[in-house]
């Protein structure tokens, strides 16, 4: 019997590719939101200049919010050398909705989606997470992966029994923090008293669903920031229309959340770094990526990773204790690591 809060969930089956045997080059679907205007696009423009892809690929833009493609026109001449592809999406969902939207019209062979907030930073990035997925067994790579539990915080904030319990600092100070971080991303210095009674009624009335539909630490995910899967491993998965931020939340790091589904196609996981090197879920903290150190070894770089990079040692502590317990490192240069190196390109 489907829990209250899966009710109002329609079941999503993308179509069959149109690229049968993934022989073409990977797809490389970007969101363009209206919303941030046409800088962040720049932003991302100037970033794939500066740090080529490395391998031929199809750019896609996927534009949200766009009435027209005249509308869209200012935008897209800005970044006419990058040949992009333009593809026009109503304003609503968030980015795994937009992307399995992306993959139901496109029906390429492999796609590396990345968000609106995202940049790479390293010359090669598209052909480092390639060279990951065409590796044995491999089924989705990701340039972050985290082991934080939507659950664990939970108990955590309410004062129950928590794994988080011995890692992080007090509640409070956990919350003012992590509400400081909020505060950055809105660009707003404090919440008016209506929306705080708007954002406790929602979180409220989300209480249910993040005890139950979220399991306690650790719980590996990959996050959506940059990642890339092909579209036979997508239309494999159990996908539902994605309507809000907590369909996202529950499609990244639920209970049935898609790095899980893919290792229940018996297909691993892999969080790639700047070098090229691969990370298995257990050794992701290992991997210098998010949250631990100064991130040396990122790929992308996204929200928040910013949202690190800009603290002091009392949010990298918090952050990094997040998303990997007792095995969290946020103190610069001092994780090593082990991985498999796969070079560079194919």
């Amino acid at each position: 019997m489907r829990p209250p809060w899966d009710w109002g969930r329609r079941p999503l089956v993308l179509p069959e590719s149109f690229e049968r045997d993934s022989a073409g080059p990977t797809c490389v679907v970007h969101l363009v939101r209206a919303v941030n205007g046409a800088d962040s696009l720049r932003e991302f423009a100037a970033a794939m200049r500066e740090h080529p892809p490395g391998v031929e690929h199809e750019l896609v833009l996927a534009m949200k919010g766009f009435a027209s493609k005249a509308e869209a026109a200012p935008y897209v001449e800005e970044v006419a050398d990058l040949a992009p592809t333009i593809e026009l999406f109503p304003d609503v969902g968030l980015d795994l909705g937009l992307y399995f939207a992306a993959a139901a019209r496109l029906r390429r062979g492999r796609y590396c989606f990345v968000n609106s907030h995202t940049r790479p930073v390293v010359a090669g990035w598209l052909a480092k997470l390639e060279a990951a997925l065409g590796l044995p067994d491999v089924g989705m790579v990701g340039a972050t992966g985290s082991w934080l539990s939507m659950h664990s915080w939970v108990m955590c904030s309410m004062g129950l029994p928590s794994f988080y319990r011995s890692v992080l600092p007090p509640i409070r100070e956990a919350r003012r923090l992590l509400q400081e971080i909020d505060f950055e991303q809105l660009r707003i210095e404090e919440r008016s008293k209506l929306d705080s009674l708007r954002t406790r009624a929602k979180l409220l009335s989300q209480l249910p669903e993040e005890l139950f539909a979220f399991e306690p630490f650790p719980t590996p995910h990959l996050r959506n920031t940059t990642f890339m899967v092909s579209h036979e491993a997508l239309r494999a998965m159990r996908l539902f229309v994605v309507r809000n931020k907590m369909d996202t939340y529950v499609l990244e790091s639920g209970s049935l959340n898609i790095t899980h589904q893919v290792a229940q196609m018996g297909l691993r996981t892999l969080v790639v770094d700047s070098t090229g090197a691969v990370y298995e879920p257990g050794e992701w903290h290992r991997s210098g990526t998010l949250w631990q150190g100064d991130q040396e070894r990122l790929l992308s770089v996204d929200n928040r990773t910013r949202s690190y990079e800009r603290g002091g040692i009392e949010r990298r502590r918090l952050l990094s204790s997040l998303a990997w317990g007792p095995q969290a490192d946020p103190f610069p240069s001092s994780n090593g690591s082990n991985p498999t190196n796969i070079g560079q390109t194919r």
